[in-house]
C-alpha cells in the first residue's frame, strides 16, 4: 500500500498534496480490496506512512512528498498552516465546572475558579513586577535588606569586645568536678 500511495502522490504532483482519507480511498480503488481489507490494513497502513522517510505530514491530516519540499520551506508551510488555523479558530468559552460538595450553597466558596491569571484577558500589575533593566528596582531591594540586616545585628558588629577571664558563674575547678562525677 505504501508503493502506492508513492505512486499516487508522484502522479498528482507537488501542489496537490492529498488528505488521508481520500489517499486511502484511491488506494482502495486502485489495489480493488474490500472496505473491510482495506479496515484491516490501515493501521499498518497509518504506520508506515509516518516511519517512511518519503512522505511528510503538513498538517490537517494533508500528506505530501517530502521530495517535494526543501528543509526550509517544510518549516514555512507547517508554520503558515498552523497560523491560519489559530486565526480561524473561534474563541473559546470558559467552561462552567461543576463541584458536588458546594450542593447549590450560595456562600459556599468555589476555589477551583479563583486564580485570575487562568483567564485570557489576565495582565499582571507592572507596580508589582520586577524590571530587570531598572538599576532603581535593585537598589531599593539592597536598601531594604541592609534595613533588615541593620534591625537584627547593630552596626557596631565589628568591634572588639574584651572578655573576663574570671568569670564568678563558671571556672576551671567545677569542669574538673564534673569530670570526676
Amino acid at each position: 500500500m505504501i508503493e502506492v500511495a508513492r505512486a499516487i502522490l508522484e502522479a498528482r504532483g507537488r501542489d496537490h498534496e492529498m488528505y488521508f482519507n481520500d489517499l486511502v480511498n484511491e488506494i482502495q480503488n486502485y489495489l480493488e480490496k474490500s472496505n473491510s481489507e482495506i479496515r484491516d490494513a490501515l493501521p499498518l497502513f497509518y504506520t508506515e506512512l509516518n516511519v517512511d522517510g518519503s512522505f511528510i505530514p503538513l498538517g490537517d491530516n494533508k500528506w505530501g512528498l517530502r521530495s517535494w519540499y526543501a528543509i526550509d520551506e517544510v518549516d514555512e508551510e507547517i508554520i503558515a498552516l498552523e497560523e491560519t488555523d489559530e486565526d480561524d479558530a473561534p474563541k473559546k468559552r470558559k467552561k462552567k465546572r461543576v463541584n458536588a460538595f458546594m450542593d447549590g450553597d450560595e456562600d459556599a466558596i468555589d476555589y477551583s475558579d479563583d486564580d485570575p491569571e487562568d483567564e485570557d484577558g489576565y495582565e499582571a500589575d507592572p507596580a508589582l513586577s520586577y524590571d530587570e533593566e531598572n538599576p532603581d528596582d535593585e537598589k531599593n531591594e539592597v536598601e531594604a535588606y541592609d534595613a533588615e540586616i541593620n534591625e537584627i545585628a547593630p552596626d557596631d558588629l565589628g568591634e572588639e569586645v574584651e572578655l573576663n577571664e574570671e568569670d564568678d558563674d563558671y571556672s576551671d575547678e567545677d569542669t574538673e568536678t564534673e569530670e570526676e562525677e
